[in-house]
């Protein structure tokens, strides 16, 4: 009776071991969930915080350029109160610049003069030096026409493949490798930009590529960088933050185009 007795304790501490597992897992589980779903929905607010305020950045630079930043919970942003932080709006200068990925037959403007976010004009005169122009290369190496717009007119480069023939009258691309792994480069002579020359389009052939422009000194600001930081007040602590590039009008690659 005692053996049995014994059994029967054994066995009921067991099954009340595995019923608290199971209700304890359940409980974990649902709470984990619960969790993760807070997390995710904040992370969600915090990303529409950033880009709020990136909508406001912009539009109050563009109004009134003395203005760089705004915060949330001020100003155009008072209605966000779950969320703390900033988005700061920069022009900034440098000897290189990089533009986004041009598909085949897109085109990008580069500006040679300082552009008036004001009066929507370019103005001031550019500097009469050498601009090195690298691309990629790939399974389809792309080709390059690049327009010179100046006061006086408008001189037009085209650059090819060196191993390929596809475009009569096309100078060959350098394929001494640029900075950062791009496979061809040409250069654009400072007597040809002079003192005059407003932008670059350079409209991209036969497959996409990235653009990388250089020179010995600073090129003009080409557009705003708009970083933007919301971090959420509650516990959760989640932060998101969005970092963009807004360049300046481009203009369209149609106005310059020639057909081969």
């Amino acid at each position: 009776m005692k053996t049995r007795q014994g059994q029967i304790l054994l066995i009921t501490v067991m099954l009340l071991a595995t019923v608290m597992t199971i209700v304890l897992s359940i409980s974990f589980k649902s709470v984990t969930e619960t969790q993760v779903t807070k997390l995710e929905e904040n992370s969600q607010k915090a990303l529409s915080a950033a880009e709020s305020a990136i909508d406001v950045a912009l539009k109050e630079n563009s109004a009134n350029s003395a203005i760089t930043s705004v915060t949330l919970g001020s100003g155009s942003l008072t209605s966000i109160t779950e969320f703390s932080g900033n988005a700061t709006v920069e022009s900034l200068t440098s000897k290189t610049f990089t533009s986004p990925n041009i598909p085949k037959d897109g085109s990008y403007t580069f500006y040679l003069g300082n552009y008036d976010l004001t009066t929507k004009t370019i103005v001031g005169a550019s500097t009469n030096q050498n601009i090195t122009l690298c691309f990629e290369s790939g399974s389809t190496n792309p080709a390059i026409e690049i327009t010179l717009v100046k006061s006086s007119g408008v001189k037009k480069y085209v650059v090819d493949d060196p191993s390929s023939s596809r475009i009569d009258n096309a100078s060959d691309a350098s394929t001494i490798p640029c900075s950062n792994g791009y496979g061809f480069s040409t250069e654009i002579p400072g007597t040809d930009i002079g003192a005059d020359s407003k932008f670059l389009l350079v409209r991209v052939l036969y497959s996409s590529t990235r653009l990388f422009f250089s020179r010995a000194t600073d090129f003009p600001i080409q557009g705003r960088t708009i970083s933007s930081q919301a971090t959420s007040n509650t516990s959760t602590g989640v932060s998101k933050k969005v970092v963009l590039f807004q360049s300046y009008p481009q203009i369209p690659g149609e106005f310059f185009t020639t057909t081969f």
